[in-house]
């Protein structure tokens, strides 16, 4: 289902559009394989029962095996892809929804929940254009990890370079 990268830095000398759009890969199928229950506190409680699976879902489980739990460095790499989505200026809002609907991915069988036809639909537009807007926010993407100064903590993510 996901490829298991194991570089945990993106390689500035490689082309970063590809690397950007792999690692959005593996971090909706690490977002999907999280666990969904028992992640309160130990001591606190809720009166409200387990999640209960979209009838959607359920017409289309080919097995109830969910995916292994993620490993450490896949969920440092989650963060890292998490951390990219905020870099998005307020003119560029409909990059941050088209990445982060993206993101959602069924767990078991890995397909993307919002195809492009379906986040057209939502955002009032054509397919093609928010395929395109897609790839324009990778660029994006790729454009600002690519200074060094994104990684610095003193320098806010959302700076326009």
């Amino acid at each position: 289902m996901s490829v298991k990268r194991k570089s945990t830095q993106i390689d500035f000398a490689q082309n970063v559009p590809q690397q950007v759009t792999e690692w959005l890969e593996e971090a909706a199928f690490t977002l999907a394989a999280l666990p969904a229950n028992g992640l309160r506190p130990a001591g606190a409680r809720s009166g409200w029962p387990d999640i209960v699976r979209d009838l959607e879902d359920v017409g289309r489980l080919d097995s109830d095996i969910m995916p292994p739990r993620p490993e450490p460095d896949e969920v440092s790499r989650l963060d890292q892809v998490l951390s990219w989505v905020q870099v998005f200026g307020p003119s560029e809002q409909h990059y941050r929804r088209v990445i982060n609907m993206r993101l959602i991915v069924h767990p078991i069988s890995g397909m993307h929940r919002w195809n492009w036809r379906k986040i057209a639909k939502v955002m009032g537009t054509d397919h093609k254009r928010a395929h395109d807007w897609h790839r324009c926010a990778v660029e994006v993407i790729a454009k600002k990890i690519a200074h060094p100064a994104f990684f610095s903590s003193q320098t806010p993510q959302n700076t326009v370079f």
